[in-house]
């Protein structure tokens, strides 16, 4: 009983002070300043030529001749490089369909080829890690093409599972 008191004392005195009166503000913004001179570009070395063109403090008239403003070579030397580093991947991350998984060989067979029956398009392929069967259709590289065709296999596999899965590539 005396910690409950002691407790509440310690909760009013918190929340009194806790509580502060408004004060009105006195001060305005409308004089406020700021010198942004140091931030702000010097325009000083731009010179005017006589047909008041800007001109830079280099003496010669054009500038851009000697170089070659074709920049093709550099681009498809960076083009071989990405396509080089893509080629060196075997596998990228995209999504398969799960359409059955247990202990049983022949639940699987049969699952398998009741999908070929039913979506002759797709190719189901039986994977065992044991002790389980795993039967997968599809390989997606996005999930929104793996989810439209799971939402027609989900009416027939009721315990189907879109999973994501490394796809293997093959660049020829």
């Amino acid at each position: 009983m005396r910690y409950h008191r002691i407790g509440y004392i310690v909760f009013l005195a918190g929340f009194l002070s806790a509580c502060k009166t408004s004060v009105v503000s006195t001060s305005s913004t409308d004089n406020y300043q700021e010198d942004l001179s140091g931030l702000r570009p010097d325009l000083s070395a731009v010179a005017k030529s006589p047909d008041n063109t800007p001109t830079t403090g280099s003496s010669s008239s054009n500038q851009y001749s000697s170089a070659d403003l074709s920049i093709t070579e550099e681009l498809d030397s960076i083009n071989k490089i990405i396509i080089q580093r893509n080629s060196e991947k075997k596998y990228v991350d995209g999504f398969t369909i799960q359409i059955y998984t247990g202990n049983d060989n022949e639940a699987a067979r049969e699952a398998q080829e009741h999908s070929m029956l039913m979506f002759p398009d797709l190719e189901p392929v039986i994977s065992y890690n044991q002790p389980t069967f795993k039967v997968k259709v599809g390989s997606y590289h996005n999930r929104l093409e793996a989810h439209k065709v799971f939402q027609s296999l989900k009416k027939e596999f009721p315990y189907a599972l879109l999973i994501p899965e490394r796809i293997a590539v093959n660049y020829e």
